[in-house]
């Protein structure tokens, strides 16, 4: 640990003899913190984990980098762990729990303030089979579906987030996708060389994982293909995991009903800061 003491607290960069620590910390929420869990477990020497301490424990901890992912229990340490990111490159992206992300970047606004805030955004989780049966044939994506996939992906994107990946770096894209496909972490729903419904995980556990880029073909929706193949996905992933997690935009009554239709209910909320 290198401490930086202030407020009778110490702002901590965490090594490798801190990382029991850090996961006894985000243990706590098991399913606010799938996304860091998973990462300590795939990168357990990943640079650029912070934390708070105060009388010899942890007691607040953030990713750091492009990407900032916190984890404040005590939102009074948020101003504490802010100073962890006075010592990166400004970040791109923040997402976690909504009431830790919200205190941070109140923490961080004379320095850094976003250009757009998705807040809130429902937390919701599945621990039983879908309300809606399976079927649909989506499996794990293979390595000769990778041009498509990673243009599909790319797609949907564009479409989520207003930035086209493959403009900014169309190699190190392609890379993400042919990770999640190694992994297993990529299901499709292929119909000739068309891919209709997709969906990737961005954390798994032991204890729950975490969906992501749930994305059917523009022309082919409002027919019930996302239902039917997040419903295949579930369905699989819940053999091997208790929990099926995902995020979605308070503002996104589609996908909203969806998740309700299969049985997804809210336990908790995120935020996300696009910088």
């Amino acid at each position: 640990m290198t401490p930086l003491l202030r407020k009778g607290a110490a702002l901590l960069r965490l090594g490798p003899a801190d990382l029991p620590a850090l996961s006894r910390l985000l243990d706590q929420d098991m399913v606010a913190n799938v996304f860091m869990r998973s990462e300590l477990r795939l990168a357990p020497g990943r640079a650029g984990w912070w934390g708070v301490s105060s009388g010899g424990g942890l007691r607040a901890a953030l990713m750091g980098g492009p990407l900032v992912v916190p984890w404040i229990p005590d939102l009074g340490d948020a101003p504490i762990l802010a100073g962890a990111l006075r010592h990166q490159a400004p970040a791109r992206l923040m997402i976690g729990p909504a009431p830790a992300v919200r205190a941070l970047s109140a923490a961080l606004a004379s320095r850094q303030r976003p250009v757009e805030v998705r807040d809130p955004q429902p937390l919701l989780v599945l621990d039983r089979a879908p309300v809606i049966a399976g079927g649909a044939p989506v499996r794990r994506a293979r390595r000769e579906d990778l041009d498509r996939l990673t243009i599909a992906a790319a797609a949907m994107h564009r479409e989520e987030m207003g930035v086209d990946p493959m403009a900014l770096d169309a190699a190190g894209w392609r890379s993400r996708m042919a990770t999640l496909i190694d992994r297993g972490w990529s299901f499709v729903w292929c119909e000739g060389p068309e891919i209709l419904f997709k969906v990737e995980l961005s954390a798994w556990t032991p204890e729950v994982l975490q969906l992501q880029g749930v994305w059917t073909e523009p022309h082919l929706r409002q027919r019930g293909l996302a239902t039917a193949g997040l419903a295949a996905v579930c369905v699989e992933l819940l053999h091997d995991v208790p929990i099926c997690s995902l995020y979605v935009n308070g503002y996104n009554t589609p996908a909203l009903r969806l998740y309700s239709r299969l049985g997804f209910r809210q336990a908790g909320e995120f935020a996300t800061l696009v910088y």
